[in-house]
């Protein structure tokens, strides 16, 4: 795929390829056709904070899909259910953008995701697509701690810093941690 405007996701394909999907990629189509975006959670574990991250905002909206680490999630699926609810009115996320209605009264914002990450982080979103290259435009929403700075900012509370991997960095680029391990 060279023009991102044409989408070669598993809804735009021919019946017939459809016919043969797992049962993942299967729900996540049916949830995209039903609900204009299917969520995925990856829950926590004794080596990483959990994560969400959208699939099919770019199918229905042609917005961006967005990520969220690092929150419980009953929050983390708000937060996309409203970015979503935002691409819906013709109000998509954009990078390096700031937006302050959809974590209640804090400001969230929006970084662009480093390819490098897509593989390792969200593989139904890649499966979704069919691995198409160019990939599909992918963000991260960025929480802020108490004193409302975000991660790589000055002065970022270090007990939140590995809750929040850096994905606008490359993985080579990011910090070690336990982000760079998986």
């Amino acid at each position: 795929m060279t023009n991102l405007d044409t989408c070669r996701c598993l809804i735009c394909l021919d019946a017939d390829s459809r016919e043969r999907l797992d049962a993942i990629d299967t729900d996540t189509v049916k949830n995209v056709r039903d609900k204009g975006v299917h969520v995925v959670m990856i829950l926590e574990d004794h080596e990483t904070a959990g994560w969400a991250f959208t699939t099919g905002l770019w199918h229905t909206y042609r917005s961006p899909e967005v990520a969220i680490f690092g929150l419980p999630n009953d929050i983390a699926h708000r937060c996309l259910q409203a970015a979503a609810d935002q691409a819906a009115a013709g109000r998509p996320m954009a990078a390096n953008e700031e937006r302050d209605e959809i974590l209640k009264s804090l400001a969230v914002a929006l970084r662009p995701v480093d390819e490098s990450w897509r593989r390792k982080l969200f593989g139904v979103n890649v499966s979704f697509y069919r691995n198409t290259s160019p990939a599909v435009p992918f963000l991260q929403m960025l929480w802020p701690d108490r004193e409302g700075r975000f991660p790589g900012q000055q002065g970022f509370a270090t007990e939140y810093e590995d809750l929040q991997p850096h994905l606008w960095l490359s993985s080579a680029q990011h910090p070690a941690g336990l982000w760079t391990t998986l």
